[in-house]
């Protein structure tokens, strides 16, 4: 009699388990799919006016700093790696005198320059501008715009 309890013990507890089996495979299913993303369009990085704290370094003969200040709209970090000139350096409307400025502008390339994102840096580079013999008289005491071209990318972690 023994036995016979141990065996219908056991197949009780068989068919309760089978009885689960089907029920946990009746509730688990699987699939597949696709999920969507969306990427941003990067935003030009600009520059900020900072000619009233721009200090008067240039003068005929000699190199003077740039100073620059560059704008990340975007919602990521950007690394500047170069600065370039790109166009004509003019000077200040208060100085209608000076129309041959005699100021290039050098080149700044393997910068790290990092932008937070939604934020702004500044940099000053010594000596880039430089001021040639040619500057008209009238140049005396201008603040010159050095148009420039800034190149980076993200610098997301």
């Amino acid at each position: 009699m023994f036995t016979k309890r141990r065996t219908i013990g056991a197949g009780l507890t068989l068919v309760a388990l089978a009885a689960a089996g089907l029920v946990y495979a009746a509730w688990t299913t699987s699939g597949s799919g696709s999920g969507y993303a969306k990427a941003q369009s990067a935003q030009q990085l600009t520059t900020v006016d900072v000619s009233a704290s721009t200090a008067a370094t240039l003068y005929p003969g000699a190199s003077g700093d740039v100073q620059i200040r560059i704008s990340n709209p975007n919602s990521y970090p950007v690394r500047v790696t170069s600065v370039t000139g790109n166009g004509a350096i003019t000077a200040d409307a208060g100085h209608p005198g000076c129309v041959t400025t005699g100021v290039t502008f050098t080149n700044q390339t393997g910068l790290t320059l990092d932008v937070a994102a939604n934020g702004t840096a500044d940099r000053t580079f010594t000596g880039a501008a430089q001021m040639s013999n040619a500057s008209d008289n009238g140049c005396q005491g201008a603040t010159f715009t050095v148009p420039v071209s800034l190149t980076g990318g993200s610098n997301a972690p």
